[in-house]
């Protein structure tokens, strides 16, 4: 590239288990910045089949042609693409993009983020006969990074099971971040909601740091924000010390948690 040259158009993907307020940040910034930024949430949905891509010798034939999709976005503009289905097939999708691709990994507190995916049925028998279970991982799928879960899995209630998933997407991103080698942030959905986290993720983009045009940054968005009929005490997760490592690693600890609040939220107690 020549000195003359611009930049290069880059494509850049969230890496997040869901449930971390990916919908905010594709509705914020598609709205904000639509000449200078194509923004996409969940475009193929479970298009990417998270459970067998560790495994993988090639991406699905859906997958290459979203690719193909890309590539010709990124002859005009940049592209974020927001949601979590594409957190395995991430490597994959760095080797079509060499020098032109990023990570925001997005993290949220495993406590909190556990109880919204309860909501959303995750490890538990369909509501109705005719719905797939949403077994978002399992233990024993190729790839997976601890598979000594596969030893008690019958015995773990669906929020433990939604912890073990969040280890594994957040264990797989730490591991990521020290191989791949391409530009990535490390954000928690914590500090972008209450923080100083918007503004990083503004100049990560190279994005106008000026947030007049955003909607209020603590405002949620969820489209699919419904209650569980199910509970077990948060406290649970003190017996899953991956989850207490990977935690801390990325920052959170487990002092000061309100359980009547997450009851109120999740459950639909009211106090």
């Amino acid at each position: 590239m020549s000195r003359t040259d611009p930049p290069p158009h880059r494509a850049t993907f969230v890496l997040s288990t869901g449930r971390c307020g990916t919908q905010w940040i594709a509705s914020a910034l598609g709205v904000a910045f639509p000449h200078l930024l194509h923004v996409t949430h969940e475009p193929i949905h479970n298009g990417y089949e998270p459970r067998n891509a560790r495994a993988a010798k090639a991406v699905p034939a859906i997958v290459t042609g979203h690719l193909d999709r890309i590539e010709e976005i990124l002859e005009n503009q940049s592209y974020l693409e927001c949601g979590h289905p594409a957190w395995s097939s991430l490597p994959a999708i760095a080797a079509r993009f060499p020098g032109r691709f990023r990570i925001i990994h997005l993290t949220r507190h495993p406590v909190p983020c556990s109880y919204s995916w309860l909501t959303h049925g995750a490890f538990q028998t369909p509501l109705l006969p005719h719905l797939p279970p949403k077994d978002l991982l399992v233990p024993t799928d190729p790839g997976m990074l601890y598979p000594e879960y596969s030893q008690r899995w019958e015995t773990l209630s669906p929020y433990e099971k939604c912890i073990y998933y969040w280890c594994e997407v957040n264990g797989f991103a730490l591991r990521l971040e020290s191989e791949l080698g391409v530009p990535w942030l490390r954000l928690r959905s914590e500090d972008l909601f209450k923080g100083d986290g918007l503004a990083a993720m503004l100049a990560f983009l190279d994005l106008p740091t000026d947030t007049g045009k955003l909607p209020p940054h603590g405002e949620i968005v969820d489209r699919f924000q419904y209650l569980s009929g199910i509970w077990t005490e948060w406290q649970t997760i003190l017996s899953h010390p991956r989850a207490l490592q990977i935690a801390k690693e990325l920052g959170y600890n487990f002092d000061g948690i309100d359980e009547s609040a997450l009851m109120r939220r999740y459950l639909g107690t009211v106090s």
